[in-house]
Formats: structure tokens, C-alpha cells, sequence
């Protein structure tokens, strides 16, 4: 919940930093190698220990961190795309196992709670906007049919605030999450109308934390069960 606060109160950067803490600063990656981080973070900073990696958690020291694709979006956000390279090394002396199974669920579980951060905010945002919009006489906040989509996207949020504090550390609770949470970030968008598909608008947070999460969420141990 200090990662959803964070998000709720200081944006994508600041949730980000807080989950890379919750994790001991051991940072997913993908497979090969990207990384999405805070700007300046990882290159800079003693305090980070390692990284998972293609299903592994690899020591800080044996790595080189280096400069990754530009991503404007993500940078708008003040967040920096890295590839971290591996030295030769022989397998034994990279981190496997169950530690970093249950390091690679953690980490889909706290970018829900990010994520879960960014949506209440947005959502804020959303009411005020189609409050103060109107179609022909009436607010568009008064329109049936705003007013069910905005009642959606509470009830899902408060549902994944639930799940969170109550089934978090099941390792099928993390992808049930961002299920929901895909399904919540495209209604917020839709809320903004045109507003919500420009680079500039706030909402694109939204749209950058599903790219960082793409690096975070493992994919399914069993991909034939279903968490209910």
C-alpha cells in the first residue's frame, strides 16, 4: 500500500523508486535486458544490488548498465530505458531459484499497487473533467452512461485495493490485477475524450506504467489456471 500511496500522490517516477525499494533494489528486466527506471537511478546509485533477469537475479557488479532505446512517452515521465549486459560469467554465479520466483511475483504485485495509485489519481482527474464538459444542456457528469463507466472504474479499483491487501502474495493474484487494470486505465483514457490520446496529458501515465509493467509481471507459472 505505500507503493499505491505514492503513485496516488506523487506520479509513476516516485511509486517506481519506493517498488525498486520494497524489492531490495533488485530490478526486473526483460529477457534481454531492458530495464525501465526513475532517470539517473540505476547508473548513478550504490544502492542498486542487481537485477532479474530471464529468470534469474543477476549481482549489480556483474553487469554493465548502459544507455537503452529513447522512449519519449517515458521520458515525459522522468524515466530512463537502460539495457543492463551481463558480463561472462559462469551460470553458478547468478541467483536462481525460489528467491528469485518470489521476487519476480512480488514485483508483479507491487506494480499493481503502482499501478492501482496511478488509476485513483486519474480518476480524480477524469470527474472533474467530464464535470465541468457539457453535451448540449446538461454536464456530461450527469449522462448515464459517464456515470456508470466512472462507477466501473471505482468499483474495480477499490477491488484490486482489496485483492491486494487481502490475496496479494498468491503468485495468480498478480495477473488477475493487471488484467483488471487494463480493462480500468482504457476507460480513464476514454473519460478524457480526444484529451486522453495526446503526449501532453496526464493520462499517458497510464499508458507508460503498462510498458514498465510489460518488464515487471512474470508471465504465468501455469498458464492453463485461471485465480478467482
Amino acid at each position: 500500500m505505500d507503493v499505491l500511496r505514492t503513485a496516488r500522490e506523487s506520479g509513476l517516477a516516485a511509486a517506481l523508486s519506493a517498488a525498486v525499494r520494497h524489492l531490495d533494489f533488485i530490478a526486473p528486466c526483460s529477457d534481454k535486458g531492458f530495464c525501465v527506471l526513475p532517470d539517473g537511478s540505476a547508473a548513478s546509485s550504490p544502492e542498486m544490488r542487481g537485477w532479474l533477469m530471464a529468470g534469474r537475479t543477476v549481482p549489480g557488479e556483474r553487469v554493465a548498465v548502459r544507455p537503452g532505446p529513447r522512449h519519449a512517452l517515458a521520458e515525459r515521465e522522468g524515466l530512463e530505458v537502460l539495457r543492463i549486459v551481463p558480463h561472462e560469467v559462469p551460470d553458478d554465479t547468478a541467483g536462481s531459484g525460489s528467491e528469485t520466483r518470489d521476487r519476480l511475483a512480488l514485483a508483479g504485485t507491487l506494480f499493481a499497487a503502482l499501478r492501482a495509485g496511478l488509476a485513483e489519481a486519474l480518476l480524480e482527474r477524469a470527474v472533474t473533467h467530464v464535470a465541468g464538459r457539457r453535451s448540449g444542456e446538461r454536464p456530461l457528469i450527469e449522462r448515464q452512461l459517464v456515470r456508470a463507466k466512472i462507477a466501473d472504474c471505482v468499483a474495480a479499483i477499490r477491488s484490486c485495493e482489496l485483492l491486494l491487501t487481502t490475496s496479494g502474495a498468491d503468485p495468480y493474484a498478480a495477473h488477475e490485477l493487471h488484467r483488471r487494470l487494463d480493462v480500468t486505465d482504457a476507460a480513464l483514457t476514454n473519460l478524457f475524450g480526444g484529451a486522453g490520446y495526446l503526449a501532453d496529458h496526464p493520462v499517458r501515465s497510464l499508458y507508460v506504467a503498462a510498458y514498465v509493467g510489460s518488464l515487471w509481471v512474470a508471465p504465468p507459472q501455469d498458464p492453463e489456471q485461471e485465480w478467482s
